[in-house]
């Protein structure tokens, strides 16, 4: 007569087993980021994402069958994170505060890895017409999450409301990128130290214009 089987082994094996494929695209995203932010996406061959990754070249183009498809894989699977990011923005009691603060987040050591790859793909997308057309939806989908933040801001006062959003949008934009770049060239600056000094500019520069006194 065969033995039962235990309740221990019966609940493992009714339990849900992860995603295999999932989890070697992940496996492969995060070897990917790591080659791209170590050699530039030129000098990070495929060759070099497969020895990353411990795989072979026929196994990783089953699921990724250029650098490009990598570089636009890994801009949506930071997708949810970006979208989480700008709903605590738009909800913080100070928004500009909340922009920096996630902008300093991202010169951490442990957010570094992945903010280091913006920089990279705006050159190669200037260069690359396919892999800009791959990631043109996700840089408007940005562009409106901002935009959507700034204007909270102007409700809770902190811009003037006599400035285009879009124009505003446009100059923060290009703070954080230059931020994030200058960080890679300059670590000497200590940028993630002068973060506080930098919000304090971007307060003073778009703060509502202040009635001018009224001389006796």
């Amino acid at each position: 007569m065969s033995r039962p089987i235990p309740e221990t082994a019966l609940r493992a094996a009714a339990a849900p087993r992860p995603d295999h494929r999932q989890e070697q695209r992940k496996r492969i995203l995060d070897a990917a980021k790591a080659c791209f932010g170590r050699d530039g996406f030129h000098g990070a061959s495929m060759q070099k994402i497969c020895a990353e990754v411990d795989m072979s070249p026929g196994a990783l183009y089953r699921y990724f069958p250029s650098k490009e498809s990598l570089i636009a894989a890994i801009v949506e699977s930071e997708r949810a994170e970006r979208l989480g990011m700008f709903d605590m923005i738009t909800r913080a009691p100070s928004v500009l505060g909340a922009l920096s603060s996630c902008l300093a987040l991202l010169l951490t050591e442990d957010h570094m890895a992945s903010a280091r790859l913006g920089p990279e793909i705006m050159a190669e997308a200037i260069r690359n017409a396919d892999l800009r057309k791959t990631i043109d939806a996700c840089e408007a989908e940005t562009s409106t999450l901002l935009a959507d933040a700034l204007a909270a801001a102007v409700k809770q006062g902190e811009i003037d409301p006599a400035l285009d959003i879009e124009s505003v949008a446009i100059v923060i934009q290009l703070i954080g990128d230059g931020v994030l770049l200058h960080h890679q060239l300059h670590p000497e600056w200590k940028l993630e130290e002068r973060m506080p000094a930098i919000e304090a500019m971007v307060r003073r520069m778009l703060a509502p214009a202040q009635p001018k006194a009224v001389p006796e």
